[in-house]
């Protein structure tokens, strides 16, 4: 017995084993085909199904562009309070790139050591983000402030420019003004667009304070602890399909609470029953509140997408910015490498492995073609998990690929000279293998792991294209050891009746002999 495995088990034993390895390696390798075969990209809906497959797995800017951001801050702060005010804006904009899945976007903060005058600010803030070819839509999803706040409506109207005061408003105002909150027109969130051939031209007279008794109150969006996107399957009538779900915090539920409580009680032909939410001074929706709700939960309804309701969930969740944004400099990117060196750098790939495969075949005969289908099962598994995690692949990234190819390559060759030496020993190679693959698998184990910390290391500390780096070579070193624990053995045991020590022998002997 060595290592807890006996090298003489019964062929009935060593059958079953190996069968269980067999379903394991399938079931693995449908799992990871099934995200590079069925279409889930972005690809527009007129491409080829070879074009949808390959949108599967997305691209970075390096390989394939995307859209550049340039933001100033509007503000008055002093040049070191803006440059905090500037990490802030980073944190949120990091946090809404990585809810809508773009971990590959870099968000940083460019400074201007020399005065250019109010033309050039001291302090700007650069997005990236790669394969977004819609710089419209790239603004929606950065630009945007994000605040999200519920307001009292103290009037309707519809018109093409903004409205008048409405009349005998006097008193309201007034009353609002003096807790910090004037009224204000704003527009309903799909102003001027047509519905019917009728053009929507709604405006809201809001006020942020909320009347509640004879106090008031205050509720936005930094008391949201949660925002997720939702199919409304009993939409009102001329509204869209599509919400979003909000989960207060203990202290926003109470105020929530308190608002519809004293809301509910109004006639459905009072303006006062009304709660508009607000996004970025457009009201989303304002409708009647029938009841008190006191669970700490929030419905916003009538958005017309599952796009538009995941923009409106990202934008909330992540919370508000803490300034406002202008836009500075905005323009789609080209590759930054250059479609020659791209091309250049996966040819060589290519060429690297072509080449560790015909050397394998040549010294190791049948066992190289096992190390051979183990290099590409491996290669399948990690570009299955790319594109079923939606990670962004960069050129680090495919560096990354290759460098795992050949630890794939490496944990091979480890076991055919294990198997080797015990040939020599005289075993059959049905025992061969399993005494081989007892005295050598906490070795690969140990191999690997050490370069996984290495990966979780530049991970955590890295950014952008590193993690790249890293999140392609944490992958490919899983998949590495399983290839070669699992179905390396699985392979070499199915064909061990084939396999014919003299040809491992003898090779060995003559080249001791001619040494």
């Amino acid at each position: 017995m060595e290592g807890g495995v006996c090298p003489s088990l019964s062929g009935k034993v060593r059958m079953r084993a190996n069968q269980k390895r067999l379903i394991v390696t399938m079931v693995v390798l449908i799992a990871a085909l099934l995200p590079l075969l069925i279409p889930h990209g972005s690809a527009p809906a007129d491409s080829s199904f070879l074009d949808k497959l390959a949108a599967n797995i997305k691209l970075g800017l390096d390989i394939k562009g995307g859209a550049l951001l340039e933001y100033q801050m509007v503000t008055d702060v002093s040049d070191s309070e803006m440059n905090a005010l500037a990490d802030r804006v980073i944190e949120v904009l990091r946090a809404r790139l990585d809810a809508a899945g773009f971990t590959e976007a870099t968000v940083e903060k460019v400074t201007t050591g020399i005065s250019f005058g109010e033309d050039i600010p001291p302090v700007r803030v650069r997005v990236q983000i790669p394969g977004i070819t819609d710089v419209s839509r790239a603004e929606n999803l950065v630009g945007k402030t994000g605040k999200l706040y519920f307001a009292d409506v103290l009037a309707i109207e519809t018109s093409v420019s903004t409205p008048s005061i409405p009349a005998g408003m006097s008193l309201e105002i007034s009353r609002r003004k003096l807790q910090g909150a004037e009224p204000y027109w704003v527009k309903e969130l799909h102003y001027g667009e047509y519905v019917g051939g009728v053009q929507n031209n709604t405006w809201y007279f809001i006020s942020p304070m909320i009347s509640v008794g004879s106090s008031y109150a205050e509720l936005d969006g930094s008391v949201v602890t949660d925002a997720k996107a939702l199919v409304n399957n009993q939409p009102r009538p001329g509204q869209g399909r599509f919400m979003v779900s909000l989960k207060f915090s203990s202290d926003g539920a109470r105020t929530f609470r308190d608002i519809t409580s004293v809301k509910s009680t109004y006639a459905d032909s009072d303006i006062k029953k009304r709660l508009a939410i607000v996004l970025d001074d457009r009201v989303i929706i304002a409708p009647l509140v029938q009841s008190q709700i006191s669970d700490g939960n929030a419905v916003i309804e009538g958005l017309n997408s599952i796009e538009e309701a995941r923009e409106v969930s990202i934008l909330v969740g992540s919370g508000n910015l803490p300034v406002d944004l202008a836009s500075f400099n905005k323009r789609v990117l080209s590759p930054t490498l250059g479609r020659d060196i791209i091309n250049s750098s996966l040819w060589a790939g290519v060429a690297g492995i072509v080449i560790i495969m015909i050397y394998m075949v040549v010294f190791y005969k049948k066992m190289g073609l096992v190390a051979d289908l183990a290099l590409l099962y491996n290669a399948v598994l990690l570009f299955g998990m790319i594109s079923l995690t939606g990670s962004i692949l960069t050129l680090p990234g495919i560096a990354g690929i290759v460098l795992t190819i050949g630890m794939t390559v490496d944990g091979n060759v480890l076991i055919f000279e294990r198997i080797k030496e015990e040939l020599r020993l005289g075993k059959t190679p049905e025992n061969a293998i399993d005494s081989a693959f007892s005295k050598v698998v906490w070795t690969i184990f140990d191999a690997n792991l050490t370069t996984i910390l290495a990966g979780l290391v530049l991970f955590y500390f890295g950014t952008g294209t590193v993690k790249g780096f890293a999140i392609t070579l944490i992958i490919g070193v899983i998949g590495a050891m399983f290839t070669n624990i699992v179905v390396s053995r699985a392979v070499l045991t199915g064909m061990s009746g084939s396999l014919k020590p003299h040809h491992y022998v003898e090779v060995e002997t003559e080249g001791r002999d001619a040494r």
